[in-house]
């Protein structure tokens, strides 16, 4: 699978690709041209044309899901989905209730049906709100873009 490098104009596009399970990063200075195994997305209008970069031409975040799905012709795998730190771009590991007690609130230790942890910031998620949330709004997103819709 390809990585992506995303310039510090697309921190939230990159954080809701890691929320699909791709990896995503943020470096704070992106190479001038792409690895092999790399695409660089960017809305640098000068950068558009070179090998290896995706120019972001959408300011809405569901257009530009959209269109680096699209492109990059990526195919999003539920059981990938949550698979990777929102912060780190690392993926995360299982962690067992036992470890995840004193970690996360007690309703929430004892309610949720699992954990995972990010080995790099120690960070710890949980199915909830928040991701049932994120789950609707990707299924929106990713059923216009497989149904050809454009969000323009």
């Amino acid at each position: 699978m390809r990585r992506l490098v995303c310039d510090s104009m697309l921190g939230r596009l990159a954080r809701w690709l890691r929320l699909l399970g791709y990896d995503a990063s943020v470096p704070k200075r992106i190479p001038a041209q792409a690895a092999p195994e790399e695409a660089l997305l960017t809305r640098r209008k000068a950068w558009q044309g070179r090998p290896g970069v995706v120019f972001i031409a959408h300011d809405r975040l569901e257009d530009q899901l959209r269109q680096v799905l699209k492109e990059l012709e990526l195919t999003p795998e539920p059981r990938r989905f949550f698979s990777r730190c929102l912060d780190c771009n690392v993926l995360v590991h299982p962690l067992s209730r036992e470890d995840a007690a004193g970690r996360v609130p007690d309703y929430i230790l004892d309610t949720a049906e699992g954990f995972n942890q990010c080995p790099s910031c120690g960070k710890v998620f949980w199915p909830g709100s928040h991701g049932k949330r994120a789950g609707t709004y990707l299924t929106n997103v990713l059923g216009q873009a497989q149904g050809g819709a454009s969000g323009a």
